[in-house]
């Protein structure tokens, strides 16, 4: 296999799973900062020029959820980051496609308008996003709320999907997320993890 990838959250979900399923693979870096996910090499791997892309013989695999999707249907006979059950597995899957649409495109935002000089930031832009990223936080704390370790109880793709883009924000110490015990504790959990604490230490 190979992984075109970069630092990001969307790059360390892959390589999380990767990780958590024990595959090998080729870690090639695609230099987000010089534009080279615009060069046609690229474009031809992936229309959309966005990391990550995975290649498995002779599929290529693009987005982020439908890679770590793909993982846990070709590669993942014990189950280790996609459930069988059909209950679980959906809820897994409903949960992967609620961090793309939802906690990772305003904490995107929300972080590109942060990173800029306050004279340039859009105030209407970081208001809507935190409100978002606030009323999602509450979702997922509602969903903690019965005592469950993992947000389907057993870890999953759902886990994987909303640990990178979390990570930031808990060693930031925003009160949005400490505010939320039950989130934080969960987020401690995977942080734990061994094919986690790989890649973001390793």
């Amino acid at each position: 296999m190979r992984l075109y990838t970069a630092s990001t959250p969307n790059g360390r979900k892959v390589q999380i799973a990767l990780a958590e399923l024990g595959l090998p693979y080729e870690a090639i870096p695609v230099d987000l900062h010089g534009g080279a996910q615009r060069e046609s090499w690229f474009t031809e791997l992936c229309p959309n020029g966005k990391i990550p892309v995975l290649q498995d013989g002779d599929r290529t695999i693009w987005e982020s959820g439908a890679i770590l999707l793909y993982l846990g249907e070709e590669h993942d006979p014990e189950a280790r980051i996609l459930p069988k059950a059909s209950a679980r597995r959906w809820e897994a899957i409903q949960l992967a496609f609620f961090q793309a649409a939802g906690l990772g495109p305003n904490l995107g935002r929300l972080s590109e308008q942060l990173q800029r000089p306050p004279d340039r930031r859009n105030p209407e832009t970081v208001a809507a996003c935190t409100h978002e990223v606030d009323r999602i936080l509450g979702v997922l704390d509602r969903i903690l709320e019965d005592g469950r370790p993992f947000l389907t109880t057993e870890f999953s793709i759902a886990d994987i999907m909303h640990y990178p883009w979390l990570q930031p924000v808990l060693a930031l110490g925003a009160s949005q997320l400490t505010q939320r015990p039950r989130v934080v504790d969960w987020l401690h959990r995977l942080e734990a993890r061994p094919a986690v604490q790989e890649v973001f230490h390793g």
